[in-house]
Formats: structure tokens, C-alpha cells, sequence
């Protein structure tokens, strides 16, 4: 039987290649994310701080009160009470804006080098025999940090017999409206055949490099979340959530992300919506199941039914999951529960049992 691969990657991937720079500087997570972007943007936190302590009382700044998720999911549902709406529709666009700049300035400067987990460890796919083409990662990260994984492997010498690694932007499976739009920028991804087979990119949280163009700053939550809204991908390495759009100026460009709230897939793009679809038809049909940094919150619905569904009744001969909290794995045990799964509390230890 041909192996098909899957790789579920969240965002403990990208924070393993960031563990020796300050809490500060490495990319967001629920906990501790209002107490971190405090140190680096703290007018931001203030405002969203001043909201919450006025309505419900307590300080977001306070450890136990500290999650992106749990206050993020406050201040939406708050958008559709009729005498808070005006005031939280400001600060959801303040801590939407806050949560994209701070997986920008976190990411942009991570450079894609040999040395990413994630880079070695499809290497040891690819390795193996394994077609790039029988490769399905699944990703919950908005960032673009395995997209610069996938063109560095493109551009590695010993694969280049092997076809394309990395078919940007086809490799997303979404229809979107124009690939790209003029860039001055030196460091890009480059457009390819459409045709072209190459390991699948399944994001289904929406990307950074995913963007909708509007003529106002104030976009407000009905545009911002309209399910048929044009998307459009710059084939910038280095995002700016708050770049313009170079053909019309005056129009201003949002990432199309999903946000952490309750209830996604109220919120969910027509065209994000296949990729749900596609990402459980991957991992049932998979021989080998890596999990990587992704620990399956236990209130994001919608994600932990698509991991509980999909593994419960999969083909799957093999399920690794890779973490450093092991706590993980009894989640994964609970939710799953799996003939056998194996813990690696590192990508190094994964890759070392490999060989």
C-alpha cells in the first residue's frame, strides 16, 4: 500500500524553533498572550484590558484570567448585544489587529533553514521514498512559517529529481480571486503550475498571507466575516497585516484569519469551508499520523470534533504526537481512544527514533 502522510501541526511547531529568544519575542499562545504583548504593545492590551475590567471585572493581565481564547470569545459575543455593540466592535477590531501584528512580528523574522523540525522531519519523509504529492499537512498556525519550510525544501538540491515540494499557491486547495498583486519585495514566493503535484497545504484557520481589501479601517465584524468576500494571496515571505493594496491605494487589506472564538464555523469563509472536509478525508486515509505542537483545545469545538471524528475511525497504522507538555497525550487518549499512540516530548527525540 503507498503511504499517505499526514501532518497535524499547531502552533507549538513554530515555538519550538523560537525556545532560545525571550517569552516576549516568540509566537502567541492563549495563555500568557495579553501578559507578553503587554511588553511590546501595550496600548493595545490597555484598551482591551479597560473593556473587560469595566464590564465584567476582572484584569485580563492576571494570570488566571490571561487567554486569548476566553477573552476573545467575550468581547464577540458581545458585538450582538445592542447596548455594547459600538464600544466592543472597537476593541474586537483592536485585539484582531493586536493578535495578527503579534504572529507577524514574531514570525517574519524566523528564517527557513535546515535545521526547523518541521523541515527535517518531511525530510525524513521524502527520505524514505515517500511522494511529495502523499503528504497532507494540516495546519491550525495562521502564520507562514511552513510555507518558508516548503520553499526551502523546493530549492534543496538533493530533491530536485523529485518534482515540486512546494506548488505555491496551489498547494492551499482554495479558489482565490488573483494570486498576487505587484510587490516590491525581493523575498517571494514564486507562482507555479496550477497542475503541479506537491505536498498539500491544508490551513484551516485561515493565513496571514490571506487577505480581503477594504475602503475603510473601521471594517466592521459583518464585512470583515462575510462568507463570500473576495480573497486574494500576496506571495510575500514577510507579512504586514496592515499592508495596503499597491493597485488602489486608498483600499486597505485584512488577513483572512479565523479567529479563536466559539463557534467557527459561524464565522468560517465559503471558501475555508472545503478544507475541513478535505483535512478529515486526509487523515482517515492515512497510514502515518504526526501531531505536532498542536494541542487540541478543548473549547475549539469544531477542531477537536474534526481530530476525535477522523482518528476514532481511521486507518491510521501509526500515530505519533509531539509535545512538550504531556499533557497532550491524555487529551489525545481521552478524545481518540487509540489501540496505541507514542509520546515524544521533542522533534529532536521523534527524529532520533527514526533512524
Amino acid at each position: 500500500m503507498a503511504q499517505r502522510i499526514c501532518l497535524v501541526i499547531g502552533a507549538g511547531c513554530t515555538v519550538a524553533d523560537t525556545l532560545s529568544l525571550p517569552k516576549k519575542d516568540q509566537p502567541p499562545l492563549d495563555k500568557a498572550f495579553f501578559s507578553l504583548s503587554n511588553k511590546t504593545n501595550h496600548a493595545a492590551v490597555t484598551k482591551i484590558r479597560s473593556y473587560i475590567e469595566e464590564n465584567y471585572g476582572f484584569d485580563i493581565l492576571l494570570t488566571v484570567n490571561d487567554s486569548l481564547e476566553a477573552v476573545m470569545a467575550k468581547i464577540y459575543t458581545d458585538i450582538f448585544n445592542p447596548d455594547l455593540r459600538d464600544e466592543a466592535i472597537e476593541v474586537f477590531r483592536t485585539l484582531i489587529s493586536l493578535f495578527n501584528r503579534r504572529l507577524a512580528d514574531t514570525t517574519n523574522s524566523v528564517p527557513a533553514t535546515q535545521g526547523r523540525y518541521l523541515y527535517r522531519i518531511i525530510c525524513h519523509y521524502l527520505d524514505t521514498g515517500v511522494e511529495p504529492e502523499a503528504i497532507t499537512i494540516i495546519t491550525f498556525n495562521q502564520d507562514i512559517q511552513i510555507e518558508k519550510i516548503l520553499h526551502k525544501l523546493d530549492q534543496t538540491q538533493r530533491y530536485s529529481e523529485r518534482g515540486r515540494i512546494f506548488n505555491f499557491p496551489s498547494c492551499y486547495s482554495v479558489d482565490f480571486v488573483a494570486t498576487t498583486f505587484p510587490e516590491r519585495s525581493k523575498d517571494l514566493f514564486t507562482e507555479e503550475h496550477p497542475n503541479l503535484r506537491s505536498i498539500k497545504l491544508l490551513k484551516l484557520h485561515g493565513s496571514l498571507n490571506w487577505y480581503s481589501s477594504h475602503n475603510t479601517t473601521k471594517v466592521s465584524p459583518e464585512a470583515m466575516f462575510e462568507p463570500s468576500r473576495p480573497i486574494r494571496v500576496t506571495c510575500r515571505q514577510t507579512i504586514d497585516p496592515q499592508m495596503r493594496h499597491r493597485r488602489a491605494r486608498s483600499l486597505r487589506t485584512l488577513p483572512v484569519i479565523v479567529p479563536p472564538v466559539t463557534h467557527k464555523s459561524g464565522i468560517l469563509h465559503n471558501a475555508i469551508k472545503p478544507l475541513w472536509n478535505m483535512a478529515e478525508k486526509a487523515l482517515k486515509t492515512a497510514n502515518e499520523v504526526v501531531i505536532f505542537g498542536y494541542s487540541c483545545p478543548a473549547m475549539d469545538f469544531e477542531s477537536s470534533n474534526l481530530i476525535q471524528r477522523s482518528l476514532r475511525s481511521g486507518s491510521y497504522e501509526v500515530l505519533w504526537v509531539i509535545d512538550l507538555d504531556p499533557n497532550v497525550l491524555t487529551r489525545y487518549i481521552e478524545l481518540i481512544k487509540p489501540e496505541e499512540i507514542t509520546y515524544y516530548p521533542s522533534a529532536q527525540a521523534w527524529l532520533k527514533s527514526r533512524k
